[in-house]
């Protein structure tokens, strides 16, 4: 057996002189390295017995969707190519085709023969029978909208054989003349066709098996065949179960080892579409795989670099649009950990994360000149937009209001932040938030009432905020007046007020200690929001974000 060294995405490859493939974001080289080990031993092992040495062997390679599969897959593939024969087979975009078979034969010929030693061909008597459905089983199948029969087709193809000799000969059975033209045809030609793919199937498992033999001779190859096949869950209910029993049941060779990727759950809704809801689709799909090997979901900061317009987010682009984000981030990459931080917080399924990402994007390219947002305000406010709309109405309209039993069961009222937060997790309240914050870039002193001004020396650096303080401190300000001081009151406060509340927060951010902390971050998001204006963004103005971009749909990557 080949020995499989680790494999090593770290890095994008390097076109022309090989395919193109960005790093590996998702930690996904470790996965291939243990399965490319697992089926290369499982497909062919020369420590077993003589005359086991060779098996065949399907694995389901099950990820939910947009866990990165088909990257998996390809980038998968080109490594095993190597050392090993090699077909990739994308089966969405042959489902066009009415014959699995077909898509996978000639799949395996046309990218086998680039790596074979050895002519890879099939007698052309045992593919045309797959070539086009023969006219007339086209003609039968027309008539048979038009008024074929079927229970009279099915008693001319079949007998019943409880039934006996005597009986057979005193029944009142239809002889061959009584049954019509048409329906006689048709059966002579379903019988014929029947015969015809039954001898086609065993000279091409034999040229298979012939083609494994010689692989395994080919300096420079090892067996097992791998073929992959991808896509499935995305084609037609009909095609992904004809394609699994074409595996199943035809190309089942010794030596040949197929991965099937799949939402196995979405591929389970497929199969139930064809025969029912009450049909058990997770026994179904067991008889056709010898194991399933489940990629776990990745981290949604690196799953949403991987799908995300970050370019949306570089500072270039800022500058060169004249607009504003909060919280500015050195990367793109801290951006998206940032939105990710409370997509996670919110229990956000991935396509749902796409969406509401591209939606932020979607309000950054749309800013007017001139004009900021602040992103971690839009991504919370997308969140309950999507989990609970109801309680999204409320928050945008000012009109939310919770009373709750306290602890001697008198009734109190229960403020915003306090019933966001009930319902997140403690390690999500605690997941921390990145600003980078030059403090120098806002002021060279800060007013103190005692001292006059006082020298400003908070060096730039990332501030960190807990999400649960962003809440309460943030959020909540906005949408919620829970406390006499608030950015609430920023917004509707005349110049001179604006001015006042911010010699408030230069003396609290004076005599704070200047070390880099969530302390100092909050004083300096308070301070943020008044000098640039942040407070000054109302909540219709957020409504009008969150609703203009809302209809905006993901629907994947074409």
């Amino acid at each position: 057996m080949k020995e499989i060294k680790e494999f090593n995405w770290s890095k994008a490859t390097k076109p022309p002189l090989e395919e193109y493939f960005p790093a590996d974001k998702l930690d996904r080289a470790r996965y291939a390295t243990f399965l490319s080990r697992l089926l290369a031993q499982e497909g062919f092992d020369l420590n077993r017995p003589e005359g086991t040495q060779k098996k065949n062997y399907v694995l389901n390679l099950n990820a939910e969707w947009g866990a990165g599969k088909t990257y998996f897959l390809k980038r998968w593939s080109r490594e095993l190519i190597v050392d090993f024969p090699v077909v990739y087979i994308d089966a969405w975009q042959q489902d066009y085709s009415d014959d699995p078979f077909l898509t996978v034969i000639a799949g395996i010929i046309k990218q086998l023969q680039f790596q074979a030693k050895f002519n890879i061909t099939i007698p052309k008597s045992a593919v045309s029978m797959f070539k086009a459905v023969a006219p007339a089983i086209a003609q039968g199948l027309t008539k048979k909208i038009s008024g074929i029969d079927l229970d009279e087709l099915h008693t001319l193809l079949f007998s019943d054989e409880e039934i006996d000799s005597d009986q057979n000969q005193n029944s009142n059975k239809p002889t061959s003349s009584d049954f019509s033209p048409a329906v006689k045809a048709l059966a002579q030609n379903l019988i014929k066709d029947h015969e015809a793919k039954n001898k086609s199937i065993k000279v091409i498992k034999s040229k298979l098996d012939d083609w494994v033999s010689k692989f395994e001779k080919q300096e420079g190859k090892s067996l097992p065949i791998f073929i992959f096949i991808d896509e499935l869950d995305r084609c037609r209910p009909s095609y992904a179960v004809e394609m699994l029993e074409t595996i199943k049941h035809i190309f089942d060779v010794k030596g040949i080892v197929f991965v099937v990727a799949t939402d196995t759950g979405q591929l389970q809704h497929t199969i139930k579409s064809i025969y029912g809801e009450g049909f058990d689709a997770k026994v179904y799909l067991g008889r056709f795989f010898n194991s399933r090997y489940s990629l776990k979901r990745p981290v949604l900061k690196d799953f949403l670099s991987v799908h995300s317009d970050t370019t949306k987010f570089e500072s270039g682009y800022l500058e060169s649009k004249n607009i504003e984000l909060l919280p500015r981030t050195e990367t793109p990459e801290t951006a998206l950990a940032n939105i990710s931080v409370v997509l996670d917080a919110f229990h956000i399924q991935p396509r749902t994360a796409i969406q509401i990402t591209e939606r932020i994007t979607a309000i950054i390219a749309n800013l007017p000149s001139g004009k900021k947002v602040d992103v971690l305000v839009l991504a919370i406010l997308f969140c309950i937009y999507e989990k609970d709309h109801p309680l999204y109405e409320e928050i945008i309209s000012g009109r939310f209001q919770r009373k709750e039993p306290d602890n001697k069961g008198d009734i109190q009222n229960i403020n915003l932040s306090t019933f966001l937060q009930k319902n997140i997790l403690k390690e999500h309240l605690s997941a921390e938030l990145t600003y980078f914050i030059d403090p120098q870039s806002y002021t060279p002193d800060f007013y103190d009432e005692n001292l006059g001004r006082k020298k400003n020396n908070y060096s730039d650096g990332k501030y960190p905020i807990i999400f649960s303080k962003f809440i309460d401190d943030i959020f909540c300000e906005i949408f919620f007046k829970k406390r006499l001081f608030a950015i609430t009151t920023m917004i509707s406060s005349t110049a001179g007020g604006s001015e006042k509340k911010l010699n408030r927060v230069e003396q609290q951010l004076a005599s704070n200690s200047v070390k880099i902390c969530e302390k100092a971050t909050t004083l300096w998001l308070n301070y943020i929001y008044i000098k640039d204006g942040y407070g000054e963004i109302t909540k219709d103005q957020y409504r009008d974000f969150i609703e203009l971009s809302s209809p905006l749909d993901y629907m994947g990557d074409s």
